[in-house]
């Protein structure tokens, strides 16, 4: 069942306050531990959202009013404020179940009850305020993640959570909040729809309201609350001075951030590169690291040519921000790429804490010095980085997302930095960096020190297909080489693959595209000569190393599946590594368009700049 929240009118002798709590009886509790109150139940147990609507039209109900009546002048305003929240019941569909009257709790019975609620203990309330901080949970998983870190029970966690949102360390909103006109927005993902609306077995409607965009990490719906964990304040900790828990309650539900700039990771051995860098890496990751250090700015951008191992770049600028006690989040579109990440990393800076968020992880502790994610899991965090590290920022599904870009620049915190990086930056990246107004380091050189290959573009009119993909790589498999064909279209690749074991008789062809589920033994047999062509969708353009791979595009004139970006990303599959630094690229199609030449022209701009900065070995000048 879905936790129900009331709504309340809380009148002190200086303030008096509208809010909405799932127990009106421990709200009284805390506050009269301080000050003389009185607490006043409004409304019944009603869905978070609709007590959220209802707390916010009496809260304006009651503006000008607020400290005029003192404790002995409540009741004229609290029957008034009932009445608009009764309102707002109806118009929202909760018929019947009204209150007959306000209830106040003054009975001694009621003071009686409410003095045998026990306050979660300060040194709870502190270890959990350290633990969830800058996250941004629902009720189940906050509850949850109370519970795994053995923090409270579970017939304690909503007196903890409670008492975080009654301290100021954490606001209470619903999922889905319920607009002035009767809108909805995704509090967690921001979204302003699709919705859904079904009957809802967690509070019981008929007609509940759920978000579909962030619906991959746990339903926001209507009747689910949503926690924002706000840091602890550095002066004197959570218990310091002023209070039980150090700080006076808060009953508003206003976004509230804080900092806190805690090294959770111990033994620090310093930072450990894998392997040296090379001149063009180093002179990146210096200018990267001094931005950083000097916090000369929001946001930076590191141009790398496909291959030119970006990653290790941006690990000086992080071992600059850890030392001065930063958090610190790298994130990239792709799970695989987390996963791929988080050794790299563990061993790059040993000693600090690591934790990986992605869908199906180990649950990770999100206190960690540096914490890897997937965009979508940004999704979960609130002002909590101090430096954050995007990589691949113009891939599917991160670029064009507004409410992942959201979600990625809320994570960071007000006055944080982050690192953009790419091999193909969208037009926008570009125009910003010639305005001035973006900072950008390029890396024009792969390790090795030879120039990208050059795609060579031939146009075809009336050709068969595959007897021409067939001419064109046939080489490549007589010198024992392999080669990944690129098509426009899923279902292109079972077909073509089928055409070219036909022309191309002993050749072991497979296919694979995004819903593949045997994707990853198809690429392993590429990898290890079992295999020798590989006709791919776009889902094999990022993050695929084939020692002596060839590459061919076809229909590279496909509008609306092929931009330039994408082109860039699929001829950078050829010549990565030192023992084959010269594949061939093709882009086969009928007519040249304004992408095909892009993507051409910025792989010839980068070799000039590497070869203009000396980055290029003498034989391939």
């Amino acid at each position: 069942m879905a936790d129900m929240f009331c709504v309340y009118l809380a009148v002190g002798e200086r303030r008096t306050t509208v809010g909405f709590s799932d127990s009106p009886e421990a709200v009284w509790h805390f506050l009269n531990s301080r000050t003389p109150h009185e607490v006043i139940i409004l409304t019944p147990p009603v869905p978070v959202a609709i007590a959220d609507v209802a707390a916010r039209e009496a809260s304006r109900a009651a503006a000008g009013r607020r400290g005029r009546e003192g404790v002995s002048g409540h009741s004229v305003l609290a029957a008034r404020l009932s009445r608009v929240a009764r309102a707002v019941l109806r118009a929202l569909g909760c018929r019947g179940g009204f209150l007959p009257r306000p209830f106040l709790l003054a009975s001694p019975t009621e003071l009686d009850k409410c003095r045998s609620l026990v306050l979660p203990h300060p040194s709870v309330v502190r270890e959990a305020a350290a633990s969830l901080a800058g996250r941004v949970l629902l009720g189940s998983e906050a509850s949850r993640a109370l519970e795994s870190s053995g923090l409270s029970s579970i017939l304690g966690v909503r007196a903890v959570l409670r008492a975080l949102c009654l301290e100021g360390l954490a606001t209470l909103r619903p999922s889905v909040e319920i607009g002035p006109w009767g809108e909805r927005v995704c509090i967690r993902c921001g979204s302003v729809g699709p919705f859904v609306t079904t009957s809802c077995a967690s509070c019981g409607r008929d007609r509940c309201v759920a978000c579909v965009e962030c619906r991959a990490l746990g339903v926001s719906r209507e009747c689910e609350p949503l926690y924002i964990f706000h840091d602890p304040p550095n002066e004197g900790g959570v218990c310091g001075g002023g209070g039980r828990y150090g700080r006076e309650g808060l009953h508003s539900n206003a976004l509230a951030t804080g900092s806190s700039d805690g090294v959770f990771g111990m033994n620090v051995q310093g930072l450990t590169l894998p392997h040296p860098l090379t001149p063009a890496q180093a002179a990146a990751s210096h200018t990267l690291a001094e931005w950083v250090e000097k916090r000369a700015g929001r946001q930076f951008l590191v141009w790398a040519a496909c291959g030119a191992g970006k990653t290790e770049v941006s690990f000086e600028a992080i071992d600059v921000a850890l030392r001065r006690g930063a958090r610190v989040m790298f994130a990239a579109p792709r799970r695989d790429v987390v996963i791929e990440l988080q050794p790299r990393i563990s061993g790059a800076f040993r000693g600090r804490a690591v934790a990986a968020f992605y869908g199906g992880a180990p649950p990770g502790d999100a206190r960690a010095d540096v914490v890897l994610l997937t965009t979508h899991q940004a999704v979960r965090f609130h002002h909590r980085f101090d430096l954050a590290v995007l990589d691949e920022a113009d891939a599917y599904p991160y670029f064009g997302s507004e409410i992942l870009t959201r979600a990625v620049e809320r994570a960071v915190k007000p006055g944080g930095q982050m690192v953009l990086m790419t091999a193909t930056p969208p037009p926008e990246y570009v125009a910003r960096v010639r305005s001035g107004d973006l900072p950008c380091v390029r890396i024009s050189a792969r390790h090795h020190g030879h120039p990208l290959p050059v795609p060579c573009v031939v146009q075809v009119r009336g050709i068969d297909l595959p007897e021409q993909v067939a001419s064109l790589i046939s080489p490549s498999l007589r010198s024992g080489g392999r080669v990944i064909v690129f098509v426009p279209r899923r279902d292109q690749a079972p077909d073509l693959a089928a055409a070219l074991r036909r022309a191309i008789p002993g050749s072991r062809v497979e296919w694979v595209h995004a819903q593949d589920p045997d994707r990853g033994r198809k690429l392993s047999l590429l990898v290890t000569g079992e295999c020798d062509v590989l006709v791919a969708t776009s889902v094999m353009e990022r993050g695929v190393t084939v020692d002596g791979v060839d590459v061919v595009v076809t229909e590279a004139d496909s509008s609306g599946v092929f931009d330039s970006r994408a082109l860039i990303q699929m001829a950078g599959r050829a010549g990565r590594t030192r023992a084959h630094p010269t594949g061939k690229v093709w882009f086969i199609c009928q007519a040249v368009n304004s992408e095909i030449g892009a993507a051409v022209q910025q792989i010839r701009e980068m070799n000039e700049d590497a070869r203009s900065r000396g980055l290029l070995d003498g034989s391939t000048k």
